[in-house]
């Protein structure tokens, strides 16, 4: 299982809502980095939807869903430099959208 190593706040002052970036390691001991945002309209829309899954995800900054995906993307050992992007989407009840992107050791 995948653990938490560290969370730093990223969110810039004009942004309506918030960001974070997740510092993970995973079972297998590489470590990834995992962007994890929120925009205020998101957060409203899974509150009119009555979308649980969201909430609950919001109100832990993404921390389980990040833990999870961290798992399931290919090892950086394999791929180099793994980042996760997490978003809750304000247009679809706030659902959760995630990404991940591989960059290649240079």
């Amino acid at each position: 299982m995948a653990e938490l190593l560290g969370t730093q706040e990223i969110t810039d002052p004009s942004q309506h809502g918030w960001a974070v970036e997740h510092r993970i390691r995973r079972a297998d001991g590489e470590e990834l980095h995992a962007d994890v945002r929120c925009w205020d309209r998101a957060h409203e829309s899974a509150t009119r939807a009555g979308n649980d899954d969201a909430l609950e995800a919001i109100a832990d900054r993404g921390v389980a869903a990040a833990l999870e995906y961290a798992e399931i993307v290919d090892s950086p050992a394999e791929r180099g430099t793994v980042l996760i992007s997490i978003w809750f989407d304000p247009a679809d009840e706030g659902k959760l959208r995630r990404r991940v992107s591989y960059e290649a050791p240079g």
